[in-house]
């Protein structure tokens, strides 16, 4: 669910579905009528260390319900960047996403999560938003990845609700194909790898898990080693868009840990039934 650039579904009517914005720029509504507003700021990235594991939190969550727009309109779309893992050290917060334009008496402002910080052994905050019908906090990075959007409520934080060995999943889980009409849903959370093994070849590839990164607003699988650990470059799992980054621990040395990169943020625009 993570691949949503420039992806245009066709609706009933002539009317577009859903209208995917993932880069700043400025957007004309290309039929009269109403829409929704979808706004996710991107997520934060973990931290890369060898004693510790800090995980990214997610970006917030803001939601016009219904907003009529015309062809005369124009808005002003930001799109936050995710957040570059840290590598032997802190991760970094993820950019802030906005909407601002004609008929909205305020900009709708989702903010990117926290990145970790080694420092008081933090994991990254999520993410607040503002001035939307919905206003939903990110969830925060955990030991075991990075936080989740929150489409209901606040977001999951990292290693829930399934099991601790997660990323945080997106609290509506769903496929792309039930996106639409004022709704979106998101994926789960990517696959923590952990060992407590001296040994390198019970760590197999020393990089990230193949499922280690984050679904659709969801957050990244930590990558732990706990001993002696792997003299090879590792690194965890990224967030999806808007997810956390998950954090790395590398017992041999932070100077082969990096933390998993931060998703970017989107706006979903979606024209309703009349």
């Amino acid at each position: 669910m993570s691949n949503f650039s420039d992806f245009i579904g066709g609706g009933g009517g002539g009317l577009p579905v859903n209208i995917v914005l993932g880069h700043s720029q400025t957007w004309v509504p290309p039929v009269d009528g109403n829409i929704c507003i979808h706004v996710v700021g991107a997520g934060g990235s973990g931290g890369g260390w060898q004693d510790r594991v800090r995980s990214g939190g997610a970006g917030g969550y803001c939601k016009k319900n219904s907003l009529a727009v015309t062809t005369s309109g124009s808005f002003t779309v930001v799109v936050g960047a995710g957040a570059t893992g840290g590598r032997g050290g802190d991760g970094a917060n993820g950019g802030n996403t906005t909407v601002a334009g004609t008929g909205l008496s305020a900009t709708l402002t989702a903010n990117g999560g926290g990145g970790a910080s080694g420092s008081g052994a933090n994991h990254g905050t999520g993410g607040t938003a503002a001035n939307g019908d919905v206003n939903n906090t990110g969830g925060a990075g955990n030991e075991y990845g990075g936080g989740a959007v929150g489409i209901t409520g606040t977001g999951n934080v990292g290693g829930g609700p399934e099991t601790t060995l997660f990323g945080g999943s997106c609290d509506v889980v769903g496929p792309e194909s039930l996106m639409g009409h004022g709704h979106i849903c998101g994926g789960k959370g990517g696959d923590a790898f952990y060992s407590f093994s001296a040994s390198q070849a019970s760590y197999a590839n020393p990089s990230f898990p193949s499922n280690g990164n984050g679904g659709f607003l969801a957050g990244g699988g930590a990558y732990t080693m706990r001993n002696s650990g792997s003299l090879g470059f590792c690194h965890a799992g990224g967030g999806g868009i808007g997810g956390g980054g998950a954090g790395c621990r590398n017992g041999a040395s932070s100077t082969y840990a990096t933390g998993g990169r931060g998703g970017d943020g989107i706006v979903i625009i979606q024209y309703l039934p009349a």
